[in-house]
């Protein structure tokens, strides 16, 4: 068994990057707005989020001498990146990677149709359109401008009711069926 993204893991680095990129390296008011709805979207639930995006500017952005911030430790920073690439509502349990024949690599979505509940279809369209949002932001560039970083803030903040809090879909065997010796694929 082997943990699988919906969304491919290599798309969620890059958005990651970009938004990261764009909040460092720019003044563009629109950054903070994306990168803190992308990353309420993700699981990130700590009270002093508010502060943590402030301290990631802290090595770049001057402040008065009076109110000194820290920069972002090692663990904070692995915390964020975690939560960025590995959203708990992204992941689903099931045959390790060398086993199934469909798997869709590392750019396309990994669909899931059959065996889910009600709830968790309703998850997986939330996905879906997500994902589509996502990729109208990467294909912004590597420099995504305002218009750009407000949809995907726009995207991140409808996706969240429905898919915040879910847990990682847990193997069931009613999801997967064998496609040849030692293979698997998804039951569609």
């Amino acid at each position: 068994m082997a943990w699988h993204h919906i969304i491919p893991f290599a798309v969620l680095q890059t958005v990651w990057n970009r938004l990261v990129g764009q909040f460092m390296g720019t003044q563009i008011p629109e950054s903070r707005t994306a990168i803190r709805q992308y990353l309420l979207l993700c699981g990130a639930q700590d009270p002093g989020l508010e502060q943590q995006l402030d301290r990631m500017r802290a090595g770049v952005q001057r402040r008065a001498g009076h109110h000194v911030l820290n920069p972002l430790n090692d663990g904070e920073v692995l915390k964020l990146q975690e939560c960025a690439v590995w959203p708990a509502w992204n992941a689903v349990e099931g045959p390790r990677g060398e086993n199934r024949t469909d798997d869709p690599g590392g750019a396309a979505l990994d669909r899931f149709t059959c065996g889910l509940t009600p709830e968790e279809s309703a998850r997986m369209r939330a996905i879906e359109s997500l994902f589509r949002q996502i990729q109208a932001f990467i294909a912004s560039g590597e420099n995504p401008g305002p218009a750009a970083l407000r949809a995907l803030a726009q995207a991140a903040s409808a996706a969240r009711p429905a898919l915040q809090g879910a847990k990682p879909l847990e193997y069931r065997q009613d999801m997967w069926v064998p496609d040849g010796p030692g293979k698997w694929r998804k039951r569609r």
